[in-house]
């Protein structure tokens, strides 16, 4: 088995974490690679083997991200496609998408050595941005977020399902979230909660100027088109708030959204579920009265 190794370099804790971790799979003869990045914030008294996060992901068995949800989000951008495992390390916060924290890192490692462990697959969303000559594409584990980009005007959208038009949308901006993202800003905009395996899209307004406006929750299957009215104001596409275009007013732009033809493959210890990653995340079950 071969370990590929990504970390948030901002947090100063990986500087002790991950030389323990390197030095624990050295006993055990399990070969690794680190993310280039993260080697060269290490500063290692010795060589390993480095690469960049796509490489790794073609010459390893399961990738570990140590962070945050950020970092998780980056790392499966990066690895996603390739088919390869993702275990998330939580160095902190709130972590929704990290499957561990330190405390559990090689009672864990020691199951996923043993084969005591699942791998469950989450959608992402592809987004096509149709702007000009140019055709971008995004890939999104989260969310992909249509708004006005820190302008104060609002901004008009007009949303269409498989082609056929939803409505328009007067307000800050839009949210179309997967199930992995009905947990991050989607949540924050009142958006519901879904269970990570259910097949479907969230497209959740951000504070729309119509109390008749709401969240609806579509079939995975579907096409979303998100076109912005070209005289309204300047408009931005954010992909899990980490990849970010902007456009111009009169801008000519229509946005594609869809499910990619890949899931990203997340490992789960079998001794954890979402109801109980819910129940920690957000205190439920527990009375916060006062005598």
């Amino acid at each position: 088995m071969t370990f590929g190794i990504s970390g948030n370099t901002t947090k100063g804790v990986v500087k002790g974490v991950i030389p323990e971790l390197l030095e624990w799979l050295k006993q055990r003869n399990i070969s690794y690679c680190l993310d280039r990045e993260l080697y060269n914030f290490l500063q290692l008294p010795y060589h390993v083997e480095n690469d960049d996060l796509p490489s790794i992901a073609q010459k390893c068995d399961i990738v570990l991200a140590f962070g945050g949800d950020g970092t998780i989000l980056s790392t499966a951008r990066a690895v996603g496609a390739f088919g390869v495992p993702i275990l998330g390390v939580n160095l902190g916060g709130l972590g929704f998408l990290t499957e561990v924290t330190l405390d559990e890192l090689y009672p864990t490692l020691e199951n996923i050595i043993n084969s005591q462990y699942a791998i469950i697959e989450r959608m992402v969303l592809k987004a096509t941005v149709l702007h000009q000559d140019r055709k971008d594409t995004y890939y999104a584990l989260n969310d992909v977020v249509v708004d006005r980009g820190g302008f104060s005007r609002v901004i008009r959208l007009d949303v269409s399902i498989d082609d056929k038009y939803l409505n328009t949308i007067l307000g800050d901006g839009i949210i179309v979230a997967t199930p992995t993202g009905s947990t991050a800003y989607s949540l924050s905009a009142n958006g519901p909660i879904l269970f990570p395996d259910v097949n479907c899209m969230v497209i959740n307004p951000i504070c729309p100027h119509s109390l008749s406006v709401r969240t609806v929750v579509i079939p995975g299957k579907s096409r979303v088109r998100i076109v912005p009215h070209p005289q309204e104001s300047i408009v931005t596409l954010s992909v899990d708030g980490q990849v970010s275009q902007q456009f111009p007013k009169a801008s000519s732009v229509e946005i594609l959204l869809e499910k990619a033809d890949y899931y990203v493959r997340w490992i789960q210890i079998e001794s954890k579920n979402f109801h109980q990653l819910l129940r920690k995340k957000l205190n439920w079950g527990i009375d916060k009265r006062t005598n």
